[in-house]
């Protein structure tokens, strides 16, 4: 075969080889289906320009929106009266978002979207059956808009996948089932994304909280009355506990009585130990009439009562708590200042360049105008547990004194009982002789 007729077989062949893949790889494509790229396009581009995000599941919803401008943008969570959301977490979400590219097409084919749990989201109603709940979309839509209420991204994002066997050199890599709305193909992403609907997640749950070394002294006052229209507090503390200096590691107990000791496990820093670090399980605007309200089921050692907590640290910032009951839970309103003079100027020389002990430690005046700017005008949610130790009563700790046992009566000796048929002594030499009842 001349050398002409050999280049021209192999030209022949390479064309039937690429037409054949080209073949192939539309068959497995389809000209339809567009090529891999962001799952959401265009959103990386804009994503300065999100001003809302919404998270919608079967089991509820949540929209975080962006209000102001400028240096004064804050994001809210809508559900919770617009309380400030988390924005690391929403930062993450958006950046996650915007990264998530889209790896494999998948099918087109609506009656095989529940495997891969990418089908249509609806919110189902609390009263929904069984087989709604079984039959309802596990994934989570997802929206992103910007403040002219632009669409800049929408997705439905499903189960998760596995791509690919997993060897020692190579790990495992993950995936994710999604779909566009309002388009039939759905794909299989590179990398997963996990969004929530429930609105507290969308919320950096601690309140306050103020390390124990820096507490210098915590009162407790219980508020008396039957609710907010007269909750006045103790003249004198429930509860008070100090310590002399940072180096101290117990706090004493003032009105401790000689000799008391307390109840097994129980300490009279439980309100330090509260304020460390004061969680929310939910928020809501403070609506008024709900500090001083009791719990009207709260009984027994392990109650909670209202009260009014105060903590002041040993750099002068004051931190009050005051609690109240409503609708199953307690409730807190929390706020902050700094004191006139937190610590006596010192009577030592300082050396060349060293500050004063005043001027060491956190600004509490800053420090006071953060925690209110957080807080002011809310009510948080917190656990009975940490209510009760927020209104701890030093009495109540102290276990009751051990009463020594009487020692038993000493009374005259008991006589022996006589036996019923005394039995005479015989005489020296005489047979011993025993009575016999007599048979009637």
């Amino acid at each position: 075969m001349s050398g002409t007729k050999l280049r021209n077989l192999a030209v022949g062949t390479a064309i039937i080889v690429g037409a054949a893949f080209f073949a192939v790889k539309s068959r497995y494509r389809g000209p339809d289906i567009p090529p891999p790229g962001a799952a959401m396009p265009g959103l990386k581009a804009n994503i300065n320009d999100a001003a809302s995000l919404t998270v919608l599941k079967s089991t509820g919803s949540v929209t975080l929106a962006r209000t102001g401008t400028g240096d004064k943008a804050a994001w809210t969570v809508t559900a919770k009266d617009g309380f400030p959301a988390d924005i690391e977490r929403l930062r993450t979400t958006l950046i996650q978002l915007s990264n998530l590219e889209l790896a494999e097409p998948k099918t087109s084919n609506a009656e095989f979207y529940p495997k891969l749990g990418v089908q249509d989201v609806a919110v189902l109603p609390n009263d929904a059956s069984e087989s709604a709940k079984k039959q309802a979309a596990p994934g989570a839509l997802v929206e992103i808009k910007d403040a002219s209420g632009k669409a800049l991204g929408s997705l439905i994002i499903g189960n998760a996948a596995e791509i690919g066997n997993a060897t020692l050199d190579r790990p495992m890599e993950s995936g994710q089932f999604v779909r566009r709305p309002g388009s039939t193909q759905s794909w299989l992403t590179r990398g997963t994304i996990y969004v929530d609907a429930e609105p507290m997640n969308w919320i950096d749950r601690k309140i306050v909280g103020v390390p124990r070394e820096r507490i210098k002294r915590a009162t407790v006052r219980r508020l008396v009355g039957t609710g907010p229209s007269s909750p006045g507090a103790q003249a004198e503390p429930d509860l008070s506990i100090s310590r002399k200096d940072k180096d101290a590691a117990a706090f004493d107990a003032a009105a401790m009585r000689e000799g008391a000791q307390l109840k097994q496990n129980e300490s009279v820093d439980q309100p330090v130990q509260a304020i460390a670090y004061l969680g929310m399980d939910d928020v809501m605007k403070d609506p008024g009439a709900v500090i001083g309200n009791p719990d009207p089921e709260a009984t027994g050692p392990n109650a909670a009562h209202p009260a009014i907590a105060q903590f002041e640290t040993f750099d002068g910032l004051l931190v009050t708590v005051k609690t109240g009951f409503r609708d199953g839970k307690w409730w807190a309103q929390v706020g902050a200042e700094a004191a006139a003079d937190p610590i006596p100027p010192s009577t030592d020389k300082k050396t060349e360049g060293e500050k004063p002990a005043a001027e060491t430690g956190p600004d509490a005046t800053k420090e006071a105008a953060a925690i209110n700017k957080r807080t002011a005008g809310w009510l948080f949610a917190i656990s009975q547990f940490d209510a009760k130790r927020l209104s701890a009563r030093l009495e109540e700790m102290i276990a009751p004194p051990e009463v020594e046992a009487a020692p038993p009566a000493i009374g005259p000796a008991a006589n022996p009982p006589a036996p019923e048929f005394p039995t005479p002594v015989p005489g020296k030499g005489e047979a011993p002789s025993f009575p016999i009842p007599n048979p009637k």
